[in-house]
């Protein structure tokens, strides 16, 4: 853990992030190192509503006494968003371990794993609609859109991608080739056939949310020869949706994309709460995956939802009160990588503990001081391994996941999982 965290604050490899990205030419007052420590501990452990906090905290992690005009003018250069990126690809590359697991022989063990897809918009200061113009012009003129591919075993995010919230959502999906041997999971902004075709020629997997206006024509429903409504084979879903009404069913159809037939399976869950279908558009085998099977795996896409909660609510991922498009997108960046920093604690912990999942919630939440406790002393072999122990032996007593049989009844275990706790870190 020690190693791993040394890694992801070596003072080189920030410095030369600073230098390739152009954002510090040589180091003066305001170094590379330095300034992304300090944004990094200041969203990670205390309270941020404005710049001058952000400042306030630079100025007593660095020793540095600078006024705050220049320190504002570094945050303005055009090279900040760029060098604030580069900091969380570093911190997410150097702090990566797998989390969870297939159960041995489950259905999920033929995966080597499952990644989900979603977007999760925030509002920026209106003054930068022409930057990042936004979906709803009226209540939020200006916002961005961050795109993520998220990994479940790893239990973080595979690629970010910043974006005007009025940008279509399909274009940010993965490549077919890079999603060989991998079970792929969508909400329904990102329902395409011709991406889900391209996806199985390429060997993956996947379970997409399409919206239930689709019209593809019926070949198979698997019911019994005597249900009525095995006579609706070969006709077309709009005309016949009405009768699937309060049941569970399992279907296979055929789409039309680019002029050619593109065999699917649809599996359509119930909700007596909203009284209608859930739509889910898959290519896994109805015999080793049923439809039961199906609703659980689609439901670990929340995992992602509750990735975005922590964002927003744990690392003061919100918009701050500046007209400077630089600003408003670097502090975004170095939002999440306070995020991915805190999610390392919590799953290193796991890992050395041996024991329950650590709540990457509850690390968000607790132990704010001992995690600044472990950012101040960075460079300080003994200490910083006293402040981990301290930060370990805490988060093993406030942090282990509440309802562990609740988690494996219906929560992410439910699918086929378990967590990691010994073995390799990777």
């Amino acid at each position: 853990m020690e190693r791993r965290f040394k890694m992801a604050f070596n003072p080189q490899a920030l410095s030369r992030l600073g230098a390739s990205t152009g954002f510090v030419a040589r180091d003066r007052v305001v170094t590379a190192e330095s300034l992304a420590v300090a944004l990094l501990c200041a969203l990670a452990c205390q309270r941020v509503e404005t710049l001058a906090d952000l400042h306030r905290t630079f100025q007593v992690m660095s020793g540095c006494r600078i006024a705050y005009k220049p320190f504002h003018n570094q945050l303005a250069k055009e090279q900040f968003p760029e060098f604030m990126r580069q900091v969380l690809c570093h911190l997410v590359s150097s702090l990566a371990m797998r989390v969870l697991a297939p159960v041995q022989g489950g259905v999920l063990s033929q995966f080597k794993d499952i990644v989900i897809q979603d977007g999760s918009s925030l509002a920026v200061h209106k003054a930068l609609a022409s930057d990042f113009p936004g979906r709803f012009t009226t209540v939020s003129p200006a916002a961005v859109e961050l795109h993520v591919t998220m990994s479940v075993f790893e239990d973080r995010p595979l690629r970010i991608t910043m974006a005007p919230d009025k940008e279509g959502e399909r274009q940010f999906l993965s490549s077919p080739q890079s999603l060989a041997g991998t079970l792929e999971l969508a909400d329904r902004g990102y329902e395409d056939v011709g991406h889900c075709r391209d996806v199985a020629a390429s060997g993956g997997s996947f379970i997409v949310r399409f919206k239930s206006s689709i019209n593809p024509r019926i070949t198979y429903i698997n019911v019994l020869e005597s249900d009525p409504l095995h006579l609706l084979q070969g006709r077309k879903y709009k005309d016949v949706r009405g009768q699937f009404s309060g049941r569970d069913i399992d279907l296979d159809v055929t789409f039309t994309k680019d002029r050619k037939p593109v065999p699917m399976r649809v599996v359509l869950t119930w909700n007596p709460q909203m009284k209608q279908h859930m739509v889910l558009v898959t290519n896994l085998q109805r015999n080793t995956v049923p439809l039961a099977t199906v609703r659980a795996l689609y439901r670990l896409r929340w995992q992602v939802e509750l990735l975005f909660k922590e964002w927003k609510s744990y690392a003061k991922l919100h918009r701050f009160a500046t007209t400077k498009a630089p600003i408003a997108e670097g502090l975004l960046w170095a939002a999440i990588g306070a995020a991915t920093l805190k999610r390392f604690f919590a799953h290193a912990t796991q890992r050395v503990l041996g024991g329950a999942a650590i709540s990457t919630r509850t690390t968000a939440m607790a132990a704010l001081d001992l995690i600044r406790d472990v950012i101040t002393h960075r460079h300080h072999g003994l200490r910083l391994r006293l402040a981990l122990l301290a930060l370990v032996e805490l988060l093993g007593h406030i942090a282990c996941r509440a309802s562990p049989k609740r988690e494996r009844a219906r929560g992410r275990l439910a699918a086929g999982l378990e967590p990691l706790t010994q073995g390799t870190w990777r």
